[in-house]
């Protein structure tokens, strides 16, 4: 992290900005079809040596917005800017090595690991590797602001999407650095949200989450037949539910909601939430049955 709390203190966009693409050379190479087995970008990515014609591929580089998210179960960087053109083309860079790849409508975060980092690589050698987060400030699940069961205009909505995206990403990291594993399932997008929901709006709504869940529902289940597919839904729908309720009925639960991810972790879709026996011990030791 030494690196990245080096980088705050560039001064402003620009500066920073300098910094982090002559590490991340990446970042500014031309994307296509290819582009990750040409000599170009194992000159530039795989050895570290810049390629000076480059030029500044984004539309709104003053708009990125760069910091530390602390967490206690690791701090990550974090990018962030309003443009999506200029969120797909730093996803497309650094987690699909500048490969056209197809992206979502729907995706609006990245947490991205294994990263090939040579400010990081030049201090700490070869074998070294960074990770970040990259988002996009835009209303959460593609929902917006009028569809929300809750009373939020346009720009509150998104300044709180943010905030849910960030977190929910936080914990999927958390879970697989204590658990050994990030799974893409419907359990993991409820504890993921369920973080995000109580970090971003200070509160849970079940239907929150089924609106926020319905453009994606289908990415997690893909394995399934389509009977077995509408019964996992309609599993974690129920148990959106129920957490809703136990949630509410926490006159102890602390303002920083942290501590309650080892007690979402011991949950299981196929069987009913039930309030924690001790919720004064709500942070015991992450660990799964």
């Amino acid at each position: 992290m030494a690196w990245w709390q080096r980088l705050l203190t560039e001064g402003g966009t620009e500066a920073w900005w300098a910094v982090l693409s002559a590490a991340l050379p990446q970042l500014l190479l031309p994307q296509g079809a290819g582009i990750s087995s040409s000599d170009l970008y194992r000159q530039t990515v795989l050895r570290g040596v810049p390629d000076p014609a480059t030029q500044q591929p984004l539309q709104q580089p003053q708009q990125l917005r760069f910091w530390i998210a602390e967490h206690p179960y690791g701090s990550m960087p974090v990018l962030a800017t309003p443009c999506r053109r200029d969120f797909l083309w730093i996803v497309r860079a650094l987690a699909h090595r500048g490969e056209p790849v197809a992206i979502h409508a729907g995706v609006h975060a990245q947490a991205i690991s294994g990263l090939i980092h040579w400010g990081i690589i030049r201090e700490m050698g070869p074998q070294a590797r960074a990770r970040l987060i990259v988002l996009h400030d835009g209303p959460y699940g593609s929902v917006p602001a009028a569809e929300l069961p809750i009373g939020l205009d346009d720009q509150a909505w998104v300044e709180a999407s943010t905030a849910l995206r960030l977190e929910h990403e936080l914990t999927h990291l958390a879970t697989k650095r204590v658990l050994g594993e990030m799974r893409l399932n419907l359990l993991d997008e409820l504890i993921a949200d369920a973080m995000g929901m109580l970090a971003a709006l200070g509160d849970y709504s079940a239907e929150l989450f089924q609106r926020c869940l319905q453009g994606r529902w289908r990415s997690y289940v893909g394995q399934l037949s389509e009977a077995e597919a509408a019964e996992a839904l309609a599993l974690c729908l129920a148990r959106a539910q129920e957490l809703e309720r136990v949630l509410s009925t926490l006159q102890t639960m602390p303002s920083d909601h942290r501590p309650l991810l080892p007690w979402l972790c011991r949950q299981r879709l196929d069987r009913p939430i039930h309030p924690p026996a001790d919720p004064f011990n709500l942070g015991a030791p992450m660990n799964c049955d």
